[in-house]
């Protein structure tokens, strides 16, 4: 079976990845510090296999030890899907060192130690498919979202200098760019801004989101993940070093 490495797979957006690749039957290493979250993904049936590898993608060396330990088990992998992220909320003036820090070190540098971890051994195969996850703040600012639209738009940079260096050797890039999805993540983001904004209305919070949206609603991770598993297949064997926006609209305005 082909190996798909997810980052970030144990919850939202990167459980319905693993989900979706184990399903069509992919061996899937999940790589992820949620451990119970990720153990229970592993129970679950499919075609393919889920094993969880726990891994702390802003070390390196982490990162490393889990790919190599996959391709061992499971050979050369197909597919990294770099998905693993935080968010930290807040206002310039409030924003502190340790939340640049640790957005800066799992979104971005985590992108870049999945992306060189994985692809040597998809050039010793002559093939291979990269997806990172960027967002829609590539192309739009968001209040508040100072660190982490900064390292998303660092993820897309990365997304077409890897394609350029990458796809010549039969290595394709693509960095996908959602609008708001409905994830924990997002759960306890927007609980946040309804006690702030809406006095304690968690969901006039997602409804004031949602109309920001040409479509009118919040995407679910299996939207995502599908899109995700195109860019991953030949299908989209002529795509390499694009955003693609996944967000209703939203860019569009």
């Amino acid at each position: 079976m082909p190996l798909a490495i997810i980052t970030g797979g144990a919850t939202g957006i990167g459980a319905a990845a693993v989900r979706k690749f184990a399903s069509e039957g992919f061996d899937v290493a999940l790589l992820d510090i949620e451990k119970e979250a990720s153990l229970a993904l592993c129970e679950e049936a499919h075609s393919g296999s889920v094993t969880f590898f726990e891994t702390d993608v802003s070390d390196r060396t982490a990162v490393d030890t889990s790919v190599r330990n996959a391709v061992e088990k499971f050979g050369p992998p197909s597919v990294l899907f770099s998905n693993a992220g935080i968010q930290r909320l807040c206002s310039l003036f409030k924003l502190k060192t340790e939340d640049i820090d640790a957005v800066i070190d799992i979104n971005l540098k985590g992108t870049l130690y999945a992306a060189a971890a994985v692809a040597p051994y998809m050039r010793d195969a002559g093939k291979g498919s990269l997806v990172l996850m960027a967002s829609d703040q590539v192309f739009s600012g968001k209040q508040g979202s100072i660190a982490y639209g900064a390292s998303k738009g660092g993820v897309a940079q990365l997304a077409k200098s890897l394609s350029v260096e990458l796809s010549p050797l039969g290595i394709r890039v693509n960095a996908i760019c959602p609008a708001t999805v409905r994830t924990p993540l997002t759960d306890e983001i927007f609980t946040r801004i309804g006690k702030e904004q809406f006095g304690g209305d968690t969901d006039a919070a997602w409804k004031a989101e949602a109309a920001t949206i040409p479509l009118g609603r919040i995407a679910s991770p299996e939207e995502i993940a599908d899109v995700v598993y195109f860019l991953s297949s030949s299908e989209s064997s002529f795509m390499t070093g694009a955003l693609i926006p996944v967000d209703g609209g939203f860019s569009a305005q």
